[in-house]
């Protein structure tokens, strides 16, 4: 019988959730030594959320959405080298060096691959009742549609890319792979999709009232009204608008979170309408902080004029802004927001767009015109996707998402104030608004189709 071995973190006298996703994993047991407890359980999904927040927000994954659309610039004389291969368009496999996300990609196939590991094994946890065995199983099967959402969103076309989503997706691991034995090939996006649908429907159906791990806020764990800000998101990918209207109404109207007020909302961002963030550090330190460093109110990553020009004089939304010098510098995660993964406001605009293609201009108008009101600006009266993709770009600013809204309208790239790049414009379709599959995972498994271009 095959031995299979996982990272392990450890219970250390926790007090309190940022205590406990700051542990290290220390040490590699046998899965059944793992699962033969509930606390050992309990240890595995609490890494599936310790290596989410590295892998999700590191560098390159979480700056890529706003660096390539045109939202970053740089104080620096030339992007960082972490980036630049990223900024140019130019993440070729070259034969020194791999694709600047290769981290990224092996690390959500080390998760994905975990969470399997769990879902296999937890319904032999012989302490784990029923409610619980449910609960870990919702927030198991919602973190492996949000992980492979994060791959396709990078390695894959947008879903409408084809008529039928029949184009190369990414490989949807719904079971644990034996390293050396399985070496699966890419899904279709259509497939892709539809796996996540399946898991994300799975995961509502089976939420408790509690998160799984007895520390945190609910709002630190998958839960469920994050996991139907997912199914809203895929539905308008899928351009299923009335299901994405469902899905955002649902949240917006039954969560209990509520859009934050004006002033608070300067102050303290997204604090009081996050829906889903995984704790940072007990020094209060999280990789999106560590990027935009708004603890010194300098990073080499700011805001590019091209977006500070679409901003009204009276615009609320620039308090979260500080200009120094020729350089406007981010201060949204100056406060104690940590891996901000989804908030409600999204909400509003998932719900926007999909009224809108739909064609009830007056909901669309509707949500459009409470997130400007609550920027201080005056309602609008009319509205096209281009004027709602630019209402969207103010507010997400540095939350990787504009990139991402682009590509589902089949939008070019068009990068003009402060962009160093040899390719500040980009055309659509291209093949460079995906990533390449990392060399090393394409060497290991012949299986894996290179994206078209590399």
């Amino acid at each position: 019988m095959k031995k299979f071995i996982i990272p392990i973190i450890f219970f250390l006298g926790l007090s309190s959730c940022s205590d406990f996703l700051d542990i290290e994993p220390v040490e590699q047991i046998s899965i059944t030594d793992q699962f033969s407890t509930k606390e050992g359980a309990l240890k595995a999904l609490n890494g599936v959320y310790y290596n989410t927040r590295s892998t999700v927000f590191n560098l390159q994954s979480y700056t890529y959405g706003d660096l390539l659309s045109g939202n970053i610039a740089f104080s620096l004389s030339s992007a960082p080298n972490a980036v630049e291969n990223l900024y140019n368009y130019s993440d070729d496999i070259y034969a020194t060096e791999d694709s600047k996300l290769s981290l990224f990609y092996s690390n959500s196939y080390q998760i994905i691959n975990n969470i399997n590991l769990i879902l296999q094994n937890i319904d032999n946890v012989p302490d784990v009742d029923e409610p619980l065995n449910k609960q870990i199983k919702a927030e198991a099967l919602a973190m492996r549609a949000f992980i492979h959402y994060q791959l396709l969103k990078i390695y894959a076309q947008n879903y409408t890319y084809t008529s039928d989503a029949s184009h190369l997706g990414v490989t949807y691991n719904t079971r644990t792979l034996i390293v050396g034995v399985d070496y699966p090939a890419r899904n279709t996006v259509s497939e892709c999709y539809t796996l996540m649908e399946n898991d994300l429907t799975t995961a509502i159906s089976l939420f408790q009232s509690s998160h799984a791990i007895p520390e945190g806020l609910t709002k630190n764990f998958m839960n469920i009204n994050a996991a139907k800000t997912l199914a809203a998101s895929i539905a308008l990918d899928r351009q299923d608008y009335t299901k994405a209207i469902s899905f955002s109404t649902d949240v917006i109207e039954n969560s209990g979170i509520q859009l934050a007020e004006t002033n608070d909302y300067t102050v303290n961002f997204a604090v009081n309408e996050s829906i889903f963030e995984i704790t940072n550090t007990n020094e209060n330190d999280s990789y999106i902080r560590n990027i935009y460093n708004p603890k010194s109110g300098t990073s080499a990553y700011v805001i590019s004029k091209d977006v500070i020009d679409l901003y009204e004089t009276n615009d609320q939304r620039l308090k979260l802004i500080n200009p120094s010098g020729k350089y406007y510098f981010t201060k949204k995660y100056a406060t104690p927001i940590n891996g901000l993964v989804y908030r409600l406001s999204e909400l509003y605009f998932i719900r926007a767009e999909a009224a809108l293609k739909s064609g009830n201009n007056t909901l669309a108008l509707q949500d459009i015109n409470t997130i400007r009101n609550r920027a201080g600006l005056l309602e609008v009266s009319s509205l096209t996707i281009d004027e709602l993709l630019t209402e969207k770009r103010k507010e997400f600013v540095f939350e990787n998402k504009y990139f991402f809204d682009l590509m589902r309208n089949h939008k070019n790239i068009v990068r003009n104030n402060g962009c160093i790049s040899n390719n500040c414009n980009m055309t659509y379709p291209n093949d460079k608004f995906v990533a390449p599959i990392p060399r090393k995972s394409t060497e290991v498994n012949t299986s894996l189709k290179q994206n078209p271009g590399y």
